[in-house]
């Protein structure tokens, strides 16, 4: 399983993408324009499940850098969800965990998620 396979789901109010493959230079397109897609459609928060990421290098991360900008730019945020013990590696490196909203299933970053939006509305401007 090479190529990079993105499967979306809505769940209430928020975008689900499955992440299967390898989340790397070849498939950082791919992300960029699945999360776009939700943006576009007008989901503010985003769940990136990524139990089936088998490899993800430098350009992957920077593919999830880059989707979470876009969703905070759009005024959402994203989190990512079940995420492999390779990927917590890479996470740990860079310094990753202390970046993205991590969950251990999806219905609880949905829940981070949900919680993160509401804590930002209560914020005065």
């Amino acid at each position: 399983m090479d190529r990079l396979v993105i499967t979306p789901a809505v769940v209430e109010r928020d975008a689900v993408l499955a992440l299967a493959g390898e989340l790397d230079m070849g498939s950082e397109e791919l992300l960029a324009e699945a999360v776009a897609e939700l943006i576009d459609a007008g989901y503010r928060r985003v769940v990136l499940d990524c139990a089936g990421v088998a490899f993800c290098d430098s350009r992957g991360f920077n593919a999830l850098l880059a989707a979470r900008q876009d969703a905070q730019d759009a005024g959402g945020a994203l989190a990512l969800a079940a995420i492999s013990k390779r990927l917590q590696c890479l996470l740990g490196l860079v310094g990753g965990e202390m970046i993205f909203n991590i969950a251990p299933t999806v219905e609880e970053a949905r829940l981070l998620l949900a919680e993160s939006v509401i804590n930002s509305e209560a914020e005065p401007a």
